[in-house]
């Protein structure tokens, strides 16, 4: 299918960049941090109606806005709020949105601290619980994300059930890491090239040499292959893209994660440049969405679900 967005997609994106481009920096008191976010911008988002994109116009939408907010060095929480919640849900609900897997419920969950609703996969249900602050005790991360975990274990019997909608939310959530991984990528290997352009070595600039040219190349391809694939996923509605973009977003991270911190040197390891903030957000989506040969194990039992017994072999021995 032809990805080139339509006329109305372009004037979505130009739209939202209009709104981002006053929060592309970060202020120098917070650039120190591991993870910084901006409750004013997420404000904006909302009342401009970004995180409805997915009910009011559709999933390739919210899935755009996802990538372009994952892009900033400040956080937003769009992927769980404007794109999983409205897909499975199919109704507004108090954001921000946190997504908790309720065989962890006793550990730390990405953005609990910043949520005022959770969607917990209880396998086959979602339950959907109304969060406090009071509620969450933050828990210190360098991965880039706000962290937190219950203060006390939350009461599921009571919280609203939704009744087989697990799989949709697995599905929406992966297509969701996709996103946040595609736009991550990218804003980390433009600020890589910029970077590149100007440290020189040995009276050149690094990027001037072509094995890291070609290196980056690879870094680029890798991560607009993961923005086409999000975007497939969120087309189709398809739990087989779905997992095969969220797999594919894991796949190259090693490599994209060594070269970007090479190019910087020893800058690239500290906090003292912005590149931490999108890979050290990337390192906690790739734990997040479950393992390659997990995924890979369960695109193989979708695709040919009369074969069991050699997946489960696979998975033994793995």
């Amino acid at each position: 299918m032809d990805f080139q967005l339509s006329e109305d997609q372009e004037a979505l994106v130009s739209a939202l960049h209009s709104i981002l481009q006053d929060h592309a920096e970060l202020p120098q008191a917070e650039r120190f941090g591991y993870s910084c976010f901006n409750a004013e911008l997420q404000g904006i988002l909302a009342d401009s109606g970004f995180l409805s994109a997915a009910r009011e116009i559709g999933p390739i939408e919210a899935a755009l806005v996802t990538i372009e907010t994952a892009r900033l060095p400040v956080l937003v929480e769009t992927a769980a709020t404007g794109l999983v919640a409205p897909m499975v849900l199919g109704e507004a609900i108090e954001g921000p949105v946190a997504l908790i897997d309720g065989k962890a419920m006793d550990k730390a969950h990405r953005n609990l601290p910043i949520a005022r609703t959770a969607l917990v996969d209880l396998g086959e249900d979602v339950a959907v619980l109304a969060i406090e602050p009071a509620d969450v005790e933050p828990v210190e991360s360098v991965l880039a994300f706000p962290y937190g975990r219950f203060r006390k274990a939350p009461d599921l019997a009571k919280a609203r059930r939704l009744p087989g909608a697990g799989e949709a939310l697995r599905q929406w959530w992966r297509v969701a890491l996709a996103a946040e991984v595609a736009g991550a990528a990218q804003a980390a290997i433009a600020f890589t090239i910029d970077y590149v352009k100007q440290r020189e070595v040995f009276g050149r600039p690094v990027g001037s040499f072509q094995s890291v040219q070609h290196r980056l190349v690879q870094c680029h391809a890798h991560a607009q292959s993961c923005y086409y694939l999000a975007l497939r996923a969120a087309w189709s509605g398809d739990p087989v893209d779905a997992d095969c973009a969220a797999s594919f977003a894991q796949q190259g991270v090693q490599r994209l994660l060594f070269d970007l911190h090479q190019f910087h040197g020893g800058m690239g390891v500290t906090t003292e440049h912005l590149l931490h903030f999108w890979l050290y957000r990337i390192r906690a989506l790739q734990a997040e969405a479950g393992g390659v040969h997990r995924i890979g194990l369960e695109i193989a039992n979708r695709l040919w679900p009369d074969a069991p017994a050699a997946a489960q072999r696979m998975a033994q021995a793995g």
